[in-house]
């Protein structure tokens, strides 16, 4: 598991998420860890320009968590098995 320190995120009409990751790796990950920065630059491009309302609907959350894991998984080219929400706060 590879923690990703939380970050702001700007959501629609002033409102921004605060959001952590952790990212569940695959066991061909080598002794270098991987640059949690691909994994912020995608959070920042999913989740930017939302609404509170979209991001705080458990159903769309789950959405767009499901669509972050998906292309994770591509940036990582199959180290990333996994994403978690370890920190998502709306204000």
């Amino acid at each position: 598991m590879l923690p990703v320190d939380p970050i702001s995120i700007n959501l629609a009409d002033g409102h921004y998420l605060r959001i952590g990751l952790g990212l569940q790796l695959t066991a061909d990950v080598g002794e270098e860890t991987p640059d949690t920065s691909v994994a912020l630059d995608l959070a920042i491009s999913l989740f930017s320009g939302r609404t509170v309302a979209e991001v705080s609907d458990p159903a769309q959350r789950d959405a767009l968590k499901a669509e972050l894991a998906h292309q994770l998984s591509e940036a990582y080219e199959g180290e990333v098995m996994d994403v978690y929400l370890t920190n998502y706060v709306t204000q």
